[in-house]
């Protein structure tokens, strides 16, 4: 069972309201140049899948790095057509950077 916060939990009225300045602030301060996600992309794709080669010893790692993989994949296809926002493909491929440039997973 998930609680949802009620209106009464916020002194803005509502969730959405307390979302608002953050939204606005991402919008206006975070615009991220299209060649260096394209390099982002890029750099994610050679550090996961060197990762997937030499570095994960269990089955299960090793699948979820092989779906990581299909993931920047299909992400690169979509950011190539423009279907996809900036911010969307950055957050998306800091996330899988984040898990394969720790150890946790060797």
């Amino acid at each position: 069972m998930f609680l949802q916060p009620d209106s009464k939990s916020y002194p803005q009225g509502s969730v959405g309201d307390c979302m608002k300045p953050f939204k606005s602030y991402n919008e206006e301060k975070f615009k991220i140049p299209e060649k260096d996600l394209d390099d982002l992309l890029m750099k994610t794709f050679s550090i996961v899948n060197d990762d997937v080669k030499n570095n994960l010893k269990f089955e299960r790692n090793i699948k979820q790095g092989n779906l990581h993989i299909e993931i920047l994949t299909l992400l690169q296809k979509e950011w190539d057509d423009k279907k996809v926002e900036p911010e969307f493909v950055f957050r998306i491929t800091d996330k899988i950077f984040k898990i394969h440039s720790s150890k946790e997973l060797s």
